[in-house]
């Protein structure tokens, strides 16, 4: 399970009190704190006015680390004197100074909610006691050591005083000034102090944030089973808070967790809860938080269409809340969003409107990216020598900002379109550049990699040196091995949570059922009085009916009998006629799987070639140190042979597979169920399909998305009859998806989508185009043998009327279809387990 970088990312989101801002750090000088203190002191009364300069007096000594202890002495000050007159507004300043004292991030959210909501009480009129505070950002370096020091004195200091809250609030930064120190167990033990304090206090958000902040420490403790249980913990914790004005916070709090994690889909997931309770609660602040997250999983997961609308709908909230703190950076964002689905001219739009940003460095930042924006369309215009420039000068820009994240990916572009141009050298020189800058990054990020080892595998090709192209082809083999076990690890982690939350639904909705049997008990009892007396009455109807139509049906049976031998005779040949057919429907899909198939087989076939060609020079290379005496040397190139020859028999072992698979699908089925891997299968038709259609027809293109539940297993199926189901689906929805995009719609991105998903005992194969959809007149035939929609020639009807045989007769499951005109269509396959 990827829990690490989960937790990681939670620790930051829940207790980091410091964020990185674009903007320029407003620091309080010490002659305005020096005089609202005046203020304090001069200040004759205890009243509602001296609370009010309290606050204000504490949230400026914040700015600065010295005075750190004397603002928190302050707000605990402010907040007696307010008990003390039964001044209820001095909560809601209370509230709001412990957001300034954690500048930004969930928990300055968290007390800033806790302010509002106050505010808000129908029963008090305490609204006019609220303002709006900006977030903060600190100057307080990274001097770690002296930040734990100042902040274990401060603790000591309420320690004394056994000022609860206070306390817990400072343990709760302390533990992260542990961490980056490397103290974990030290760490570990504030935050389980700061939890124990909470839960005496009975505050449910920073319980969970205090808790999620524990997991990376047991990470970096080695504590692997304890994380996973807290994991768990944390997904129970959120399904039984009954607090809903927390509620929303906890789960926008998990959303950011997963995206961190890379677990983008389970992220979207949580992220559209958090939204819909922000939409429902009018929590416009907290909804542009959780819009703008979504947004970047939604980038995250090539969704730009998606990501751009998101967009859309966050700009005008952050307009409302005339937020110039981040409304560039998201213009710039959108920006970039509307790029990647060909929408230049908004993209262009959007860029020069984050070129507004009024701080310096920032601005420079964004100019740097318009040369990336700008040199990236005239790339995809095929202008590659003026893209040249455009990206050199952003390189330069990103260098002298110290933006490393961005340097990769600029000497890539370069280096693509030298490549382009026939300029292998230079395409050379750039692309190792990227590597090296990639290197330098220390962000575990393997997409670029990957794509240069690509790159840089069919550069030493062009360019004659076939060692180093193996070399690379070898390294871009391992990153996409690593990300397929890193995406099955994500899909188990991702079905364990599911697993948890369907589990504690299932508890909650039972504990409904029983209270509304309850209810209902009585009105069954009614019910069924009525209804044994309608059925007496209806018995006695039947009877009648029944006695008049026997005497028909003998004056029928005696026509019905000459006719039967004659349908029999029909039905024989009909049944020989449908048996040719389906055989002929079965090579005909076979045929259109050749290219597939072809395509599929010489990826591991150059696998072989390769890694034969390279023994073979092993093999000389060992003979010369075994005549030199050499056996050291000789055993190490052994040693590299054995390797090999083990990815040798791999990639034979694949191929071999391939055309087993195949002829299995021509032969007819045997009807014999076998133990089979639904995933591997799915998988396999997938790509054969895709590359089957490609062959036929080279502009074909479109995204192909898998989510496969790994925790299915093996199930007991007839193989080559779910392997024509499938197929045919997933032909059908290139299909449709092909047709929409030769209609010229704009910026439409073809994408199918194949899911696996154990559920109720059931296995549920979905698969999902973004077709036109399937109209409603025509929906009740679609498995209606010889029906179809495709055009004379093209289609033999045949297709969904075998799949739906094979499904519902074959296999006791069932084939359903869900569509929506204009968006797509998903084709959901249901089967039992056993």
């Amino acid at each position: 399970m990827k829990t690490s970088q989960m937790i990681f990312n939670l620790m930051l989101i829940c207790f980091t009190n410091v964020t990185i801002s674009a903007q320029d750090i407003q620091l309080v000088n010490l002659s305005k704190i020096d005089s609202i203190l005046h203020l304090v002191d001069s200040h004759p009364k205890n009243d509602e006015e001296k609370v009010r300069l309290l606050n204000q007096y504490a949230r400026a000594c914040f700015y600065d680390l010295e005075l750190f202890k004397k603002g928190l002495i302050a707000t605990r000050e402010a907040r007696l004197l307010s008990e003390k007159i039964k001044f209820k507004g001095g909560k809601i300043m209370y509230y709001q100074t412990l957001s300034s004292f954690h500048g930004s991030g969930s928990m300055a959210n968290y007390y800033r909610k806790q302010a509002e909501w106050l505010s808000k009480d129908p029963d008090q009129d305490l609204g006019k006691y609220y303002e709006t505070l900006p977030n903060i950002v600190y100057s307080n370096g990274q001097d770690w050591e002296n930040l734990r020091n100042v902040a274990t004195d401060t603790y000591q200091y309420f320690e004394k005083l056994d000022d609860k809250e206070i306390q817990a609030n400072i343990l709760y930064n302390l533990n992260y000034f542990q961490f980056m120190l490397g103290d974990f167990e030290a760490s570990l033990q504030t935050q389980e102090t700061a939890i124990k304090i909470w839960k005496e206090l009975g505050q449910v958000y920073p319980i969970f944030a205090a808790t999620a902040g524990k997991m990376y420490n047991l990470k970096k403790l080695g504590r692997e089973d304890d994380i996973k249980k807290l994991e768990a913990e944390m997904i129970e914790f959120i399904t039984q808070n009954e607090n809903e004005n927390t509620y929303g916070l906890i789960i926008a709090s998990m959303a950011q967790g997963y995206s961190g994690a890379g677990r983008y889909a389970l992220a979207i997931e949580y992220y559209l809860k958090s939204i819909a309770i922000f939409e429902q609660n009018g929590d416009v602040t907290m909804l542009a938080d959780a819009y703008e997250s979504i947004g970047t999983s939604y980038r995250n997961l090539v969704m730009y269409d998606k990501a751009a609308a998101i967009y859309e709908k966050l700009i005008p909230l952050l307009m409302q809340q005339k937020d110039s703190t981040n409304i560039f950076n998201v213009y710039n964002q959108a920006s970039f969003s509307n790029y990647y689905i060909k929408k230049y001219d908004k993209a262009r739009e959007y860029m020069v409107l984050s070129l507004e940003e009024p701080n310096e460095q920032t601005r420079n930042y964004y100019l740097a990216r318009q040369n990336s924006l700008e040199g990236q369309i005239l790339k995809d215009k095929q202008q590659f020598s003026a893209a040249i420039p455009y990206f050199q000068k952003a390189l330069a820009s990103y260098i002298d900002l110290g933006k490393k994240n961005g340097n990769p990916f600029m000497a890539m572009y370069t280096a693509e379109c030298y490549q382009e141009m026939g300029d292998y050298k230079k395409a050379l020189e750039h692309a190792l550049l990227a590597l090296q800058m990639e290197k330098d990054t220390n962000l575990p990020r393997t997409k670029v990699e990957s794509e240069l080892s690509l790159m840089l595998s069919e550069i030493y090709e062009k360019l004659g040196q076939k060692d180093k192209a193996f070399q690379y082809l070898k390294r871009y083999e391992e990153i996409r091995a690593e990300n397929d076990k890193l995406d099955a690890a994500n899909r188990l982690a991702d079905a364990e949570i599911r697993d948890i939350l369907e589990k504690s639904q299932r508890k909650i909705d039972a504990a409904e059922q029983e209270s509304l049997m309850a209810d209902q008990a009585n009105k069954v009892q009614k019910i069924w009085i009525f209804s044994i007396a309608g059925a007496l009455l209806s018995a006695l109807l039947l009877s009648f009916i029944l006695f008049r139509n026997n005497k028909n049906k003998q004056k029928a049976n005696k026509v019905l009998s000459e006719q039967k031998e004659e349908i029999q005779t029909t039905l024989k040949q009909l049944e020989a006629t449908q048996s040719q057919l389906i055989q002929s429907e079965k090579m005909a899909s076979l045929g259109e799987l050749t290219a597939g198939i072809a395509h599929e087989i010489q990826n591991p076939l150059n696998f072989v070639n390769n890694f034969s060609e390279v023994s073979n020079e092993l093999i000389d290379e060992m003979n010369e140190e075994i005549e030199k005496g050499d056996y050291k040397e000789t055993k190490a190139i052994a040693k590299d042979v054995k390797q090999n020859l083990e990815k040798i028999l791999h990639h034979g072992k694949r191929a071999d597979a391939i055309v087993k698979g195949m002829l299995q699908h021509s032969r007819s089925s045997s009807g014999v169920k076998e133990p089979t891997d639904i995933n591997a299968l799915a998988d396999e038709y997938l790509r054969l399909a895709y590359h089957g259609l490609r062959a036929k027809d080279k502009g074909f293109n479109a995204t192909m998305n898998t989510d496969f539940d790994d925790t299915i297993g093996k199930i007991k199926v007839v193989p080559q009859d779910i392997g024509r189901v499938i197929l045919n689906l997933i032909t059908n929805a290139f299909y449709v998806v092909d047709e929409k995009k030769k209609s010229g719609i704009e910026s439409y991105e073809p994408t199918v989508s194949i899911r696996s998903k154990k559920k109720d005992g059931k296995v549920e194969i979905s698969v999902k185009d973004n077709g036109n959809g399937i109209p409603q007149n025509v929906l009740d035939k679609i498995f209606q043998p010889f029906f179809t929609t495709k055009p004379t020639g093209q289609g033999t009807g045949l297709g969904l009327s075998m799949s739906y045989d094979i499904i519902t007769k074959g296999h006791g499951g069932e084939l359903k279809v869900e569509t929506k005109e204009g968006e797509g269509t998903i084709f959901i396959i249901e089967l039992p387990m056993a």
